[in-house]
């Protein structure tokens, strides 16, 4: 992970109870855009983690993350 952006250590209440090797790929994930100087915010991270410990679908996944953004909510799967 990039020194100084780890998202575990950032939010570490929303890793709780989350498998470590999860975790550890989230995290990695997350490390890796921001090495492209992307930095996730907590609601991104949030996101993630809801949907790879299935507690979201991807459709919601979807849905929540376009509403972040403001997009509207598309009916066409793509």
């Amino acid at each position: 992970m990039t020194a100084g952006y780890d998202v575990q250590a950032l939010y570490p209440g929303l890793f709780e109870g989350v498998d470590p090797d999860l975790t550890q790929q989230i995290a990695s994930n997350f490390a890796s855009d921001a090495q492209e100087g992307y930095e996730a915010t907590r609601r991104d991270v949030e996101l993630m983690v809801l949907l790879s410990t299935d507690q979201i679908s991807t459709e919601q996944f979807k849905a929540l993350a376009r509403a972040e953004i403001g997009l509207p909510a598309s009916d066409v799967e793509s």
